[in-house]
């Protein structure tokens, strides 16, 4: 039988989670109490509530942070997940509608899983990761807050607001693909055709790699596993800050392909 402390909790985490839904909803934002936060696993908590009051349909799971440039910009000092949900899933070119609280824009690379992952007493280790992917898929991921400004900004705020995503745009998946072979990709970036940032495959695939081990050790902690058809996106960056209605937002990754976004 729960205590009364444990039952309180469980109301806030709810009602928190509740609120930056209904902000999510509607693109607002307001001073939602997560600076009240006070352990990882209660800003879990406070995102598995927010998730299930917006939209239960999780079709995967994304990684931001990932990069020493991203954690500065998001005052976070190591990756940050959430979930992916299938209402905040666009195709390539969409116009999306600039909700309050937007951070920015980073590149992401989707991997599709094609076998549930992690596996019970499956080891984690990437070469196991590795062959569950069976394609990947050129992402852009906005990412924003649902909370105002005087709302510190730090990992457990970050988790606890849906991990910072706002919406992710996908380009066309690439089958047969596997992480390794993201080493010989550039991602070229642009916003109005004017470059912004570049990297290189070769620096890129460390960041990358971390991130998902850390990822798959968080869904084991957690009972959970990817399911076939199920997609990782870990960003890259770079984060654009201050996107603005009428810009256009490019990543081209090669032979993976090119995504882009239009902010309306």
């Amino acid at each position: 039988m729960l205590s009364m402390v444990e039952a309180m909790a469980i109301a806030s985490a709810l009602s928190i989670g509740e609120a930056l839904a209904s902000h999510r909803s509607d693109g607002s934002i307001a001073d939602v109490p997560l600076h009240l936060i006070s352990s990882e696993a209660r800003a879990q908590e406070v995102q598995d509530a927010a998730v299930m009051a917006f939209d239960e349909s999780i079709v995967g799971y994304f990684a931001t942070a990932t990069t020493a440039v991203t954690q500065r910009v998001l005052q976070c000092d190591k990756p940050i997940f959430g979930p992916l949900v299938a209402s905040a899933i666009l195709p390539d070119r969409t116009g999306f509608r600039l909700p309050w609280g937007v951070l920015g824009a980073e590149w992401s690379i989707g991997f599709i899983i094609g076998a549930s992952y992690p596996q019970l007493h499956q080891p984690i280790v990437f070469s196991s990761f590795e062959e569950a992917v069976i394609g990947c898929i050129p992402m852009i991921t906005i990412l924003g807050r649902r909370v105002t400004s005087s709302i510190p900004l730090n990992p457990w705020t970050a988790t606890a607001d849906f991990g910072l995503h706002v919406s992710s745009s996908k380009g066309e998946p690439v089958f047969d693909m596997h992480p390794s072979d993201l080493a010989g990709i550039d991602v070229v970036v642009s916003m109005n055709d004017a470059i912004v940032g570049q990297s290189s495959g070769r620096n890129i695939i460390g960041d990358l790699k971390g991130a998902i081990m850390m990822l798959a050790e968080v869904l084991t902690t957690q009972g959970r596993r990817l399911s076939p058809g199920n997609i990782i996106a870990v960003g890259g960056g770079p984060l654009i800050m201050q996107a603005v209605v009428g810009q256009t937002f490019r990543a081209d990754f090669g032979r993976l392909g090119a995504v882009q976004v239009e902010f309306d």
